[in-house]
């Protein structure tokens, strides 16, 4: 389960890149008088992106479960948080996300309400992971599952370290995709996560390797492509962003 694509758009250039770019900058210059030509995720500085003061749960996954007490960064598209999953309130907007055809094909989740509800229920079941909504400005536009990869099934396939955390992420309303939303969401959230989760050092995902513009996105949002996995049911590009940006080393 990965990043819904966003378009059908070639994974190293596309227009989206320069509406990404533009994002970046924008993020880049606000509350700074820098000149917001620079572009990356070390360049969004503390009163950009930050953590609200707040003692986080200690524990395996104890930063990811917390996540909605990270507080809203501000971004040009809006203020983004993380509010925390509520079934109730949340499954019929999350059916409707899983049945769009363009989510389906990578979630597997279209269907009957039930398939949702049985996904997240046992989802929450999970002790080392974690679900939350995204929302721009408290109107959600994605979904967010993050947890410790090295407890997970993951970790089987993979050379997985100490506090590897993983993301899956859906942008759901299909008008926010194409527009480097999700990239911008990556860049800001792998960054949030290293930063709430200082034994953490690098953040993973797995996108199937058809899922080209999932690929991209991840790219553009500082991850690099390190290795190809067997797992059931796809083959997977395991994307890892290094806390270090310069990492090097032999492939995961």
């Amino acid at each position: 389960m990965t990043v819904s694509p966003m378009s059908p758009m070639s994974p190293m250039s596309s227009p989206a890149d320069a509406t990404l770019d533009a994002a970046v900058a924008a993020a880049a210059a606000l509350g700074t008088t820098d000149t917001p030509e620079r572009t990356g995720v070390e360049d969004l500085d503390d009163d950009t992106l930050r953590l609200t003061h707040r003692a986080l749960r200690a524990g395996l996954s104890g930063p990811l479960t917390e996540a909605n007490r990270w507080g809203a960064v501000a971004l040009p598209p809006g203020r983004f948080s993380f509010h925390e999953l509520h079934l109730k309130r949340d499954l019929p907007l999350l059916h409707e996300w899983m049945n769009d055809p363009d989510v389906a094909r990578w979630w597997g989740l279209g269907g009957d309400v039930d398939v949702t509800a049985n996904h997240l229920a046992a989802h929450a079941r999970l002790t080392h992971a974690t679900a939350y909504v995204g929302c721009l400005d408290d109107q959600p536009v994605s979904y967010w599952e993050l947890y410790r990869a090295d407890l997970d099934p993951l970790a089987r396939h993979y050379a997985a370290k100490p506090h590897d955390v993983g993301i899956h992420v859906l942008i759901g309303p299909a008008h926010h995709r194409g527009q480097g939303l999700g990239s911008l969401l990556l860049l800001v959230v792998s960054e949030l996560i290293l930063r709430a989760a200082p034994d953490t050092q690098r953040v993973v995902a797995e996108p199937d390797v058809r899922n080209a513009a999932s690929i991209g996105a991840f790219r553009r949002a500082g991850f690099r492509r390190s290795v190809d996995l067997t797992l059931p049911g796809k083959t997977a590009a395991l994307m890892i962003r290094d806390r270090h940006r310069d990492a090097t080393g032999p492939a995961a």
